[in-house]
């Protein structure tokens, strides 16, 4: 990878963010091997979490706005964005991170735009007091992207969401935590030691039933209908009590 680092540390992939020289802003490429890194570290029989870090001052500064534009896709003459690659159904970026494994996120500086819409699709975002939350979409004419007008509701609430989007609006370390946009906050120069030690402790827990359940938080989350979502978590027990019955089933047939 040219645009970020990956490397397994214990049971943890680390994914790290390494063009600091642009403020790790995201182009197609960066976009690409991000992806390509989260399905390496979830095809790892060694690693059961993942962090996403970043070097220097910024997370991510928003879109990679001189990157060299793509040549269009011959049957579609569409040419790739970052938007198109992240929100394509089915394969999208919070399609991924659905199906992954429990993810992490050390943010040390500021999230600006799109770095701030595809880290909410994160599980838990630990924070330092440099780190920040931007959304000037509207101000510079743009939109947000990959399940942002859901995500965003879905941690602060549709009021609160509504002022953000709104007002293009610039969130510190305590406001971001105050509304959910943080999951912690971090007194330390530096997140990633603490997010590694989270994630090699989640890491721990058992996969299935740490898969099952991150399922269900997904699917049902904006749920109304209640008889469906119990349905989802019977379903989920069925599948974990006969994952454990195949389980023991095997280890007798192994001892005897």
């Amino acid at each position: 990878p040219q645009h970020l680092h990956y490397e397994e540390l214990g049971n943890v992939a680390i994914i790290t963010y390494d063009r600091p020289n642009c403020r790790n802003a995201m182009s197609p490429q960066t976009y690409r091997e991000l992806v390509a890194a989260v399905k390496q570290a979830n095809a790892s029989e060694a690693v059961s979490a993942i962090v996403l870090a970043h070097k220097g001052p910024v997370f991510c500064s928003g879109i990679d706005l001189k990157a060299q534009p793509e040549p269009k896709d011959p049957v579609t003459g569409i040419r790739p964005t970052v938007a198109t690659l992240g929100m394509a159904n089915d394969t999208s970026w919070i399609h991924l991170m659905k199906r992954s494994k429990p993810t992490v996120a050390a943010i040390n500086g500021p999230a600006i735009g799109i770095g701030a819409t595809h880290v909410l699709a994160i599980d838990i975002r630990i924070g330092t007091r440099a780190a920040s939350f931007s959304f000037p979409f509207l101000k510079l004419g743009a939109m947000p992207e990959f399940g942002f007008s859901a995500l965003l509701p879905q941690i602060v609430g549709f009021s609160a969401a509504m002022d953000m989007c709104l007002t293009s609006a610039n969130l510190d370390a305590g406001a971001s935590l105050a509304k959910g946009l943080l999951s912690r906050l971090t007194e330390a120069d530096d997140a990633l030691p603490e997010a590694i030690a989270l994630a090699a402790e989640i890491g721990k827990l058992p996969l299935l039933q740490v898969a099952l359940t991150r399922q269900l938080i997904y699917d049902n989350a904006c749920e109304t209908d209640w008889n469906a979502i119990l349905t989802r978590e019977r379903e989920a027990f069925i599948q974990l009590f006969r994952a454990q019955r195949a389980a023991r089933l095997a280890q007798e047939a192994a001892a005897g």
